[in-house]
Order: C-alpha cells, then sequence, then structure tokens
C-alpha cells in the first residue's frame, strides 16, 4: 500500500467515526440539532479516566466536580454534581503530598470551608483541589 492511499484510507476512517460518534450522541438524545462539540463542552461533574503506565499496568484518574459540605481534619466531603441537583457525595482523604488550591494560591486543607466550589483530581499518586471561595 502506497502512502496517498494510506493517508486517504486513515482519512476516511476518521470522518467516519466522527460521523459515527456524532450520530450516537445525536440518537441516544434524540435531537437531531445537538452536536459532538455540544456535548464535548459541556461541563462534567464526574470522570473517570484508565490511563496505561510505563510498566505496562494501568492507572485510574478520578475528576469530580461540586460543592464542599465540609471539612473534618484532613478528610474533604463532597457533593458533586450541580447546584441543583447531586450526582453522589463523597469522602476525600487529603494527604500530606496532596495538593490545595483556592482561588488560584496554594493553601491547606483547613482553608477549605463548605460552600467552596471545588474540582478534585485523584491520581495515583497524588490528589489536586482546586477551589473557589467567594
Amino acid at each position: 500500500m502506497n502512502k496517498l492511499s494510506l493517508v486517504a484510507t486513515t482519512a476516511a476512517l476518521s470522518t467516519g467515526g466522527a460521523f459515527g460518534v456524532n450520530a450516537a450522541f445525536t440518537s441516544a438524545h434524540g435531537d437531531h440539532h445537538t452536536s459532538f462539540r455540544h456535548h464535548a463542552r459541556a461541563r462534567f461533574v464526574h470522570a473517570e479516566l484508565v490511563v496505561p503506565a510505563r510498566d505496562n499496568t494501568f492507572k485510574t484518574i478520578t475528576v469530580d466536580r461540586g460543592r464542599i459540605t465540609g471539612v473534618d481534619g484532613s478528610t474533604l466531603h463532597l457533593s458533586v454534581g450541580t447546584k441543583n441537583a447531586t450526582y453522589k457525595t463523597t469522602d476525600i482523604t487529603i494527604g500530606d503530598n496532596d495538593v490545595v488550591v483556592i482561588n488560584g494560591r496554594r493553601a491547606s486543607v483547613g482553608d477549605l470551608k463548605a460552600g467552596d466550589k471545588a474540582r478534585v483530581t485523584q491520581r495515583p499518586k497524588r490528589t489536586v483541589v482546586f477551589a473557589l471561595q467567594p
């Protein structure tokens, strides 16, 4: 197979895949005017990613967004969801190596308050909390 046919085949498969994904989103939601880009821009509240590691294993990364309902010592209580609806509640233990950022500045878990908006990313070696306080 020459380079041109390889490029053409790859382009055809990529385009077909994009249309297939777009069709899956529109048919799943019953809205023919909804596009894949609309869903990609939607604000997620929970995500779980599985990524390959260098040692041929797989690592899980979890991201939760919502409001802090309380902090007990090093445990963060998070209501995952939107202002009007809760997807789930979760308790996250913040360790010494974990990072807390409030309004763009490095902080500690003790600086977090109930009512703060937060995005918590749990990675295999570190948890990162980004919070916004009024």
